[in-house]
């Protein structure tokens, strides 16, 4: 059974989580708990008493027998509501893609989220919409997606959708040796990039045979490459490495370029570290 933490603040986003949380748990055994970040409102128990009965009700009409609990947790966001999702399979929260300037306010808030959290954390559009397209994962050049591509896989499972594995390549730069440059074979650069792609396809298809599985190669960066791969994938799911806060703060990556654009979920998946 998985357990799922639902950051949830009454907003229109947070219940559109709750949604897209509901979806799942309707199919997959789930314990779901809705949690509030009390930042010290004096509306707090007004908040309590009317918010978190209308998510529940609402939860549980999506799914009746997931296991539904909620608490309230004192601190700052993210810190709070990541230390509360501790020991959690899966972290969901919100975002406001239709109200610009609440998203350019708070739009840090995601990332943070995902940046601090030690369990992987799917971001749901407050315009989604459910739909049955194939789950949408990006397959890296190292380790660093294999959890993500066995996420996908897990809930592509459960939701009765396929896979699509999407790897993107682009053309090294060339290098310098003395005076002579280095330059690449485009031939040989795409074929190395489609041995990597199909030996993530033949892997999928052999620790989970039942799943519809396809494969893109992407000339392009990765986050265009997952943007533009399917009109209409049910989630998309990224593999991440772990990095300090400060770093993982300031550094461009896929997960920043993607999240803000994509009007479906996003689920990103931390990178699992090796057993000592």
């Amino acid at each position: 059974m998985d357990t799922i933490v639902v950051g949830f603040d009454g907003s229109t986003a947070s219940f559109v989580a709750l949604d897209w949380v509901g979806e799942r748990a309707a199919r997959l055994p789930s314990r779901v708990e809705l949690v509030r970040v009390d930042h010290g409102d004096a509306l707090a128990g007004e908040f309590e008493g009317y918010a978190f009965d209308k998510g529940m009700s609402r939860l549980r009409n999506l799914a009746p027998d997931a296991e539904v609990s909620h608490r309230t947790v004192s601190g700052r966001m993210p810190h709070a509501l990541v230390r509360a999702a501790a020991g959690a399979d899966l972290l969901v929260i919100g975002t406001h893609h239709h109200r610009p300037v609440r998203s350019a306010l708070t739009g840090w808030r995601p990332l943070r989220t995902i940046t601090q959290s030690p369990v992987a954390v799917v971001v749901v559009p407050d315009d989604w919409q459910p739909g049955d397209g194939p789950v949408l994962v990006g397959v890296d050049d190292d380790e660093s997606s294999a959890a993500a591509i066995e996420f996908a896989a897990r809930h592509a499972d459960a939701v009765g959708t396929g896979v699509t594995l999407v790897h993107a390549w682009q053309m090294p730069v060339p290098t310098m040796e003395g005076p002579v440059a280095l330059l690449s074979s485009p031939v040989e650069v795409k074929r190395t990039h489609r041995r990597l792609l199909e030996d993530a396809d033949a892997a999928l298809g052999r620790t989970h045979p039942g799943i519809r599985i396809e494969s893109r190669l992407v000339q392009d960066n990765p986050a265009a490459a997952l943007l533009n791969a399917l009109p209409r994938p049910s989630l998309i799911v990224i593999g991440t490495h772990r990095r300090g806060r400060a770093e993982g703060m300031f550094l461009g990556s896929v997960t920043q370029d993607v999240i803000p654009l994509s009007r479906v979920p996003v689920c990103v998946v931390p990178t699992i570290p090796p057993s000592s």
